[in-house]
């Protein structure tokens, strides 16, 4: 009996003294986030298409696009949104990245990774960068399309659409991301069910079924040089549904070559 009054009674100081301290010392608040508690919800595919369609483009041309940032050594996050800068290019109003590429050394990939809109895949879409290669005179060199593939890595950096562009010419100087009508008619295929992805918690792969994600005026992407801790993500992402028997084995050989 004394014995337990006497853990009672430690165990009161040593809340008492967490409390003087907690008032004398202003302790760092650190964010959490809490699923029920969720953000404003994105627009639908329709009403980001219609927004765009009614913002006021900035630039009409490449040359009149803004160039001062350095295209990241790793890749970067960034949002495409309404409040976004809207260009009018070659006829198509579309959003925007620009960067200032390092002197060319030798041929490497940049990286792009596309998230899902919204909470819920089923109401999600992607938005899937076109790039076009500009030179010292703002002449674009190549474009393309650059096609998605779907991985879900054991790290919320490694999960989502990815796909690459090489850099191959010395003359390569400026480097555009946009999207294009063609991208946005187009899907990216994913592994999972609609319920089986959200961007706050990842969640197991769904066991049955798979479906395609719509491409959107807007989203998140990552951009930046590839690095080798995404090679495998970008390497080994799925582009179409496996063929008929492979199964697990492709995804665990992912997964462990994930965590090497």
């Amino acid at each position: 009996m004394l014995r337990r009054l006497l853990q009672t009674s430690l165990v009161s100081a040593a809340i008492a003294l967490l409390a003087a301290c907690a008032h004398s010392v202003k302790l760092p608040l650190v964010p959490v986030a809490l699923p029920s508690l969720a953000a404003t919800p994105p627009p639908s595919r329709d009403d980001a298409l219609k927004k765009l369609q009614t913002a006021t483009p900035c630039c009409k041309s490449w040359s009149e696009l803004p160039f001062k940032t350095a295209l990241p050594d790793k890749p970067t996050d960034y949002l495409f949104d309404a409040n976004s800068p809207v260009a009018d290019v070659d006829g198509q109003r579309t959003h925007f990245l620009t960067f200032v590429m390092p002197p060319f050394e030798k041929p490497y990939r940049v990286l792009f990774k596309a998230e899902p809109s919204a909470r819920h895949l089923q109401s999600s879409y992607l938005f899937a960068p076109t790039v076009t290669v500009l030179d010292a005179r703002f002449e674009p060199l190549r474009g393309e399309d650059v096609k998605l593939c779907e991985y879900i890595g054991w790290r919320p950096a490694l999960s989502g659409a990815f796909g690459s562009f090489t850099i191959d010419d010395a003359q390569a100087k400026y480097l555009v991301v946009t999207t294009s009508p063609a991208q946005l008619k187009a899907s990216t295929y994913w592994e999972q069910s609609p319920a089986g992805f959200s961007s706050d918690v990842m969640s197991s792969p769904a066991s049955s079924g798979s479906f395609s994600i719509p491409h959107g005026p807007d989203g998140p992407l990552s951009v930046g040089r590839l690095t080798s801790g995404y090679e495998s993500a970008v390497d080994n992402a799925i582009c179409a549904k496996p063929k008929s028997g492979a199964g697990l084995l492709p995804q665990l050989r992912r997964s462990v070559n994930n965590l090497l």
